[in-house]
């Protein structure tokens, strides 16, 4: 047989093809500009550094800042990036124009909208929207019916989570690849599932991208459940987190935390180890809040766990577990998912009551740092629906009245 290894031309040639950055007429954000690709060598120039730096930058005692910070100029404005491709002695240019889009301004938010799964049954699966103004009360989408369906991976969803970009005019939801419903068995879904997450994105919250798969998951993992993602300040990254399971000297461990980077939910990072436990505990379903200048953490392991630190990657201290001001463990709920309400210093937390099957209880707090929770005194109502691990955003009241007009509420 022939050698038919590309030669350094050809390379460069396939690389040049494969070079892009997605929505490149249409940038909202900070952008991936990789310096490596399949063994050749990249380096970037740009138009306008005030507003694309293509240089990477030392944090001390931190990740570094990797190029592709953006700074969003006051109207949209084209910018121009070469990519110098290297391969052995042989290097070339791309030439690749973007679009970066004005900043928005400043949002005052009104509502809330929740995306969730509903269950186990035939497009339970999927993803659900509701709305409320307060928070406590809400009103169903869609008559009830999923907004969006995954036809891609295993054909459905759960776990929703959805996210405003840090610039705040684009969001995206990311979900579970998995449905249960398939008959497979939660055996199946730990040690043979997707490795992958499901994709979505938007800029206005009613058009939405087709899904897509991204694997995220260590390659001996055996799922990727629960994915959720903040915004790290420090390096202009989403920091990507779920549980999987890995196999080790032919055996699949406990339920831990892994993290990777992306900064386009396309292009991620290699995974890493985000959060353990000793003695066997499985650990899942991490959500993670901000207030002022403290991170706090909810995860399922046994209990509710409540921790705290100054950096999304720094070192974390467990301050306490939710049973210790309601009583209830992780044989009890699952899936918390926490909101500040706009018009209070108060907070929200919202547990899936799992193991009776009744969907989300409110819990309320007006300290984070206390880790007392109380249960919801007054009337409230999730909906006919019932609503299992999702994520609420906040919304502008022209957000919810265009969600409002696309789906109408039920």
């Amino acid at each position: 047989m022939g050698d038919t290894r590309l030669s350094d031309k050809d390379m460069i040639e396939s690389i040049k093809k494969e070079l892009e950055i997605p929505h490149a007429d249409d940038i909202r954000g900070n952008i991936f500009l990789p310096l490596f690709i399949k063994g050749a060598t990249i380096s970037w120039e740009t138009s306008r550094p005030d507003i694309v730096n293509v240089n990477n930058e030392k944090i001390e005692g931190y990740d570094e800042i990797t190029a592709g910070i953006v700074s969003r100029p006051e109207t949209d404005t084209p910018v121009q990036l070469t990519a110098s491709i290297t391969v052995g002695e042989l290097s070339e240019t791309k030439q690749i124009l973007l679009t970066v889009k004005a900043k928005p301004g400043e949002m005052s938010f009104q509502a809330y909208l929740m995306v969730h799964f509903t269950g186990e049954h035939e497009k339970g699966e999927q993803i659900y929207f509701a709305c409320s103004t307060d928070g406590l009360n809400w009103s169903d989408l869609n008559s009830g019916k999923p907004v969006l369906l995954s036809d891609i991976g295993e054909k459905g969803v759960r776990d929703p989570f959805i996210l405003r970009s840090a610039e705040g005019d684009r969001f995206f939801i990311i979900a579970t690849d998995l449905r249960i419903a398939n008959g497979r068995g939660w055996d199946a879904a730990q040690t043979a599932g997707s490795k992958s997450i499901i994709v979505w994105e938007s800029n206005d919250l009613v058009n939405w991208s087709v899904p897509r798969m991204i694997k995220v998951a260590p390659q001996n993992a055996g799922d990727a459940w629960a994915p959720e993602a903040i915004y790290d300040e420090k390096t202009g990254e989403y920091i990507v987190f779920w549980a999987s399971r890995v196999l080790d000297e032919g055996e699949f461990g406990t339920h831990n935390i892994y993290y990777a980077k992306t900064r386009d939910f396309y292009s991620f990072t290699n995974p890493k180890l985000f959060i353990e436990r000793p003695d066997d505990t499985h650990i899942i379903d991490t959500t993670i809040i901000k207030d002022n200048k403290m991170y706090y953490r909810y995860s399922g392991d046994g209990q509710i766990t409540i921790e705290k630190s100054e950096q999304i990657l720094g070192l974390w201290r467990k301050i306490g577990t939710l049973e210790a001001s309601t009583g209830l463990t992780g044989k009890d709920i699952e899936g918390p998912l926490i909101f500040k309400f706009h018009d209070k210093k108060e907070w929200c937390l919202l547990v899936d009551q799992y193991a009776t099957g009744k969907g989300y209880l409110p819990l309320l707090t007006r300290d984070l740092s206390s880790c007392g929770f109380e249960k919801v005194k007054t009337i409230y109502f999730l909906g006919s629906s019932i609503k299992r691990h999702g994520s609420v955003l906040s919304l502008t009241n022209e957000e919810y009245e265009t969600v409002k007009t696309k789906w109408g509420t039920n």
